[in-house]
């Protein structure tokens, strides 16, 4: 029964490390997946509304998988896509729509992004 319990926090860090260098680069940062209509969506939601973004697709990188798993760690949630705004876990697709329906998404992406 030994010291099992404390061996996921040493799962990942490169990857967190990846993950916190993105999303404090980065205004608003999408992990995304090619096929995933929701991810779809979201980038279309915030291109339409002229909102620069990076976005990273996990299946198109090696450590995706990894990435993914560091992701679910963070964030508490495995689904992509996963959106980032000024370094916060905002969610998911749903989540994003949400904030924008009540006219909340650029207030948040305002605090960060100085283009806009």
């Amino acid at each position: 029964m030994g010291g099992t319990s404390s061996t996921p926090k040493l799962l990942y860090n490169a990857e967190k490390s990846l993950i916190n260098d993105l999303i404090t680069k980065n205004c608003v940062v999408i992990f995304s997946k090619t096929q995933c209509i929701y991810c779809r969506k979201v980038k279309k939601l915030l291109t339409e509304s002229s909102v620069p973004f990076l976005s990273i697709e996990l299946d198109k990188r090696e450590d995706g998988t990894n990435l993914q798993n560091a992701l679910t760690e963070i964030t508490g949630a495995r689904t992509v896509p996963r959106v980032f705004i000024n370094k916060e876990c905002i969610g998911g697709a749903s989540d994003v729509e949400k904030l924008h329906k009540e006219e909340k998404l650029m207030e948040k992406i305002k605090l960060c992004c100085d283009q806009l």
